[in-house]
Order: C-alpha cells, then structure tokens, then sequence
C-alpha cells in the first residue's frame, strides 16, 4: 500500500512538472510572439514615419524648386527681356545722333530701368512680404486679407487676438500657411465667406480657419494630401506645428497650432 500511495504521488510529481514545464513554455512562447508582433508594428511605425519624413522633405524640395522655377522665368522673361531692350536703346546713343533723339532713347532707358526695379521689387516682395519684415505677421495677414477683399471674390472676417513675438521664419511660415489655405479656398471651394482667427492657447499660436464652400472629407486621403495641404504640412514640420479638422456640416475648417517655444 506505502508503494502505491509512493508511485501515485510521484506520478503526481510528474504530471504537475510537466504541466507547470508546458505553462511555462507557453509563457514564453507567448512572449516571444507577442515581442516579435511588437517590433514589427514598431517597424511598420517607423517606416511609416520616415516614409512621412521623406515625403515632408520631397514636398519641401519641390516647392522651393517650384518657387526657383518661377522666379528663374521672371527674372529671364521679364528682367532680362528688359534689359536687353534697354542695352539695344544704348547702343542705339551714338555722338552723332541728334540731342533730340538722345534725349528720346535715353527716356525710353530710364522708363525700362524703372520697370525693371519694379519687377526686382515685386519678386523680392513674393520671397518675403515688406509688410511682413516691416510690422510682423498680424498686419501682414491683414494686407493679405485685404488684398483679396478688394477684388469682390469673397468675404474675409479677420480676428485677432494678442500675440507673442515670433521668430522671422515661424511668421514667415504662418503667413504662407495662411495664404495656402485663402488659395485652396479660392481655386477649389467655391466659397463666399471666409473666416481667419488667429490667437494664442497656453503656449501656442493658433490660426482658426474656416469657409463656407463645398468642403471635402478630410479622412480622404487623395484630398488631405494634395500639394496644397502637403506644403502646410512641410511648412509645420520646420516650426513643430500640427493641425487638426474640427467637425463641421458644412465648408471647411482647419485648426493649426505652433509652439511658441519653437520660434
């Protein structure tokens, strides 16, 4: 009977290790799966956010070769269509030429030259806005909003509340967020309204925009990531801003934050 109660026991023994033996390598088992799944979505993360970086990068890269593009063909078709007018007229001014025609050909030099400083002065304009280096971002959006006022196109409310200081390039940057927006709205919305607030919460700016257009699904990608919204993005990744869609039934509406700390 001792012998019995000895190999029941130890049978026992037995079973239990080789259960605990099984838990444990199922515990293990576990773990390493669950590690394995994790790393993977921490991969997937990781390359879903420098595949995010490459295209901020791309996005950025494109815009400025756009933007050199354009000031390239104005310089060539307009500054330098004018000044090899302006070289003809003086090689046309000779000692033999009459005083009248001098006079003539060296007014039509001068009236060129100045429409050359003009277009000098428009380009540099378009880099950085005068108002914008003169008075900062408030009065310089406020230009802006009155510019296309006057045209009749649409209605702007600008509000405004006090601001901190902002570094040159955070106001730069808002203010070509600001214009991006007021041009999506102009191309693409069929708007007749158009509502800006820009104000400070806690330690951020923040630029409230808003129309009444057609609007757009926001969770489609192809329109969030058209060049428009893809250059504000860009253009927030240099100053660590972010933007959000707050709910609306109808029109537009976008939310950016940038941190002052970041200016």
């Amino acid at each position: 009977m001792g012998k019995s109660e000895e190999a029941i026991t130890l049978k026992i023994l037995v079973i239990g290790m080789a259960v605990i033996f099984a838990l444990s390598l199922a515990v293990i088992v576990f773990f390493i799966l669950y590690q394995r799944k994790l790393l993977a979505q921490q991969k997937r993360h990781q390359e879903k956010e420098t595949r995010y970086q490459k295209e901020l990068l791309k996005t950025a890269i494109l815009s400025q070769e756009k933007e050199r593009n354009r000031i390239a063909k104005e310089l060539h078709d307009d500054v330098g269509a004018l000044l090899t007018t302006t070289k003809l007229y003086f090689n046309q001014i000779t000692p033999d030429l009459p005083k009248s025609e001098i006079i003539s050909l060296t007014n039509k030099s001068l009236s060129f030259l100045d429409t050359m400083i003009e277009s000098v002065r428009t380009i540099s304009r378009d880099l950085r806005p005068v108002i914008l280096e003169k008075m900062g971002l408030i009065e310089a959006v406020q230009s802006l909003v009155q510019s296309i006022q006057d045209t009749g196109a649409v209605s702007i409310s600008f509000n405004n509340q006090p601001i901190q200081s902002l570094s040159k390039s955070s106001e730069l940057n808002c203010y070509r967020i600001v214009q991006e927006l007021l041009n999506n709205t102009l191309k693409h919305a069929n708007a007749s309204r158009i509502l800006i607030n820009i104000k400070t919460e806690k330690e951020y700016l923040v630029i409230a925009y808003e129309d009444d257009g057609k609007g757009y699904n926001p969770d489609t990608e192809e329109e969030v990531e058209g060049l428009g919204f893809k250059n504000i993005k860009s253009r927030l990744s240099v100053v660590s801003g972010k933007f959000y869609f707050p709910s609306t039934q109808k029109g537009f509406r976008m939310n950016v934050s940038i941190p002052y700390d970041a200016s």
